[in-house]
């Protein structure tokens, strides 16, 4: 009876685990599972048609289609309207403030995808026109740049060579230097000088071949290759920048752990992985139990913020992860499914999320078949893993260890509050505590370090004293020796 009563306990409790696993927070341990974590992310506000307000409290009387992008600037928020060709401009509550780019003219919009807001100018991709259009901000059309003059691209419609210029995405720096992500260009991303003609192509990615496909054609005639076509780098699906003017891309599933990339200013990859896991979205295969799309992460959208964290959005399942500028993974949030009114279950979100970008204490979401913008808020657990972040990317190591003791509080299981609270112990000298903490948080790199200056520390203070031990002892020595000597001298003598 009392085994069939732990037996029955065993099983409820599985149970409950296997129900939860598909809804429940997670995040990834040191060693590539996902274990619970708790929630960091949930839906404060959905705007749609329905409840789209004026800045007066009344209807706005705008009816969203297909949303395609979102981009945040100061107290306004902009969205793609790619359905309406349009361009939404939004207060910092989320009140309508008007619309543009519908207006004939110069300035219409057709099928745009992406936009891009600098203190100057709000750049859009204009994918059905061919060109990114640039409006100054009181909506006007002030520019564009059209086709770049290089042989990827069709230079006049008869041109039979190259594509038409369809730009999906774009970012630009403090400069003015426009990079675009372009549709079927595989020479890296686009950049544009600040007057729009074309400058180079940016961080092209490499051709890769398996090694089956390696050894084959080791066997091919030239003709063969010919037979089996080219072989395309794997094209860019998005691109952000930072306030250093380094790219943030996305790339296609081809590059492996490298679909995330940070280009400098030559274009080589700077970013930092150090993570327990690869920035790669979910790493972990997904079981039949969770009823959830399966597969490798498809990452459509990437923003960063001033602290060097950065967060992307997956289009498969509907998630968000969010990195710190080392490359640790953060939090994860999201998930698919219709909204259905119900803005705090956060098992239906999504149905088709397109793009994401950070707004205030908060990830803002637009979806193109739900047709709405989610705001995702953050938990106390997040804010505080944010604060924690950020004063440690900042130097003030101490107040980012008082912050990751509070996630702790919230989230024992945390593994990167603990190498936090080591690598900020390292920082300010105290390296036996710095080792231990590493040590929970499987930080091997700096507990590495820490036990290098710990052991170097503990030298420092007993050398001395070693030093002096061994000085004292080849002392005695050689006087027990010299008083040896004399002795044996003096019986010799007493003999002779």
């Amino acid at each position: 009876m009392k085994r069939t009563a732990l037996f029955l306990i065993a099983f409820f409790v599985a149970f409950i685990f296997v129900s939860a696993e598909a809804s429940a927070a997670y995040n990834y341990d040191p060693f590539g599972d996902a274990i619970a974590s708790a929630e960091a992310l949930i839906a404060r506000k959905v705007v749609d048609s329905s409840n789209l307000l004026d800045r007066e409290g009344e209807s706005a009387g705008y009816v969203f289609g297909a949303l395609a992008d979102v981009f945040a600037h100061e107290d306004r928020v902009f969205i793609v309207d790619s359905e309406n060709d349009a361009v939404v401009v939004l207060d910092d509550e989320y009140r309508f403030i008007a619309a543009f780019g519908r207006d004939e003219g110069a300035g219409k919009l057709k099928n745009p995808r992406g936009i891009y807001v600098t203190e100057d100018y709000i750049y859009v991709a204009d994918y059905g026109n061919n060109r990114v259009a640039v409006f100054t901000h009181d909506y006007e059309f002030s520019w564009e740049a059209t086709t770049p003059d290089d042989p990827s691209f069709k230079q006049d419609p008869a041109d039979e060579r190259g594509y038409d210029f369809k730009p999906l995405k774009l970012a630009v720096n403090d400069a003015g230097r426009i990079y675009v992500v372009a549709d079927q260009i595989f020479e890296g991303i686009i950049d544009l000088n600040p007057d729009g003609s074309f400058s180079r192509y940016v961080g092209a990615s490499t051709v890769t071949l398996s090694v089956w496909e390696a050894f084959w054609l080791l066997f091919t005639t030239e003709t063969q290759r010919r037979a089996q076509g080219y072989r395309l780098a794997t094209s860019f699906v998005n691109v952000n920048v930072d306030e250093k003017g380094h790219l943030y891309t996305l790339s296609g599933l081809s590059e492996g752990s490298r679909v995330i990339k940070k280009l400098n200013n030559k274009g080589y990859d700077i970013l930092w992985r150090n993570g327990y896991v690869p920035p790669v979205g979910d790493v972990a295969s997904i079981d039949g139990r969770v009823k959830v799309p399966t597969g490798p992460s498809q990452l459509v959208d990437i923003d960063v913020n001033e602290s060097g964290t950065y967060c992307v959005l997956d289009k498969t399942r509907g998630r968000i992860f969010v990195y710190d500028f080392e490359g640790y993974l953060l939090y994860i949030g999201g998930q698919l499914g219709n909204i259905g009114g119900a803005a705090n279950n956060q098992r239906s979100l999504f149905l088709s999320p397109e793009a994401l970008c950070f707004h205030k204490d908060g990830i803002l979401v637009v979806d193109s078949l739900n047709k709405n913008l989610v705001v995702m808020g953050y938990t106390e657990f997040a804010s505080l893993v944010n604060a924690a972040s950020d004063r440690y990317f900042k130097g003030e190591y101490d107040e980012a260890m008082e912050l990751w003791e509070e996630v702790l509080v919230h989230n024992t299981n945390y593994y990167l509050a603990y190498a936090g609270i080591g690598k900020a112990l390292l920082r300010v000298g105290d390296y036996r505590g710095a080792m231990v903490n590493c040590k929970l948080g499987h930080d091997r790199y700096n507990y590495s370090k820490a036990y290098k200056y710990y052991r170097y520390e503990k030298m420092t203070v007993i050398f001395p004293y070693i030093a002096a031990t061994a000085l004292g002892l080849a002392v005695f020595l050689f006087v027990r020796s010299l008083r040896t000597s004399v002795r044996r001298e003096q019986e010799e003598e007493n003999n002779e």
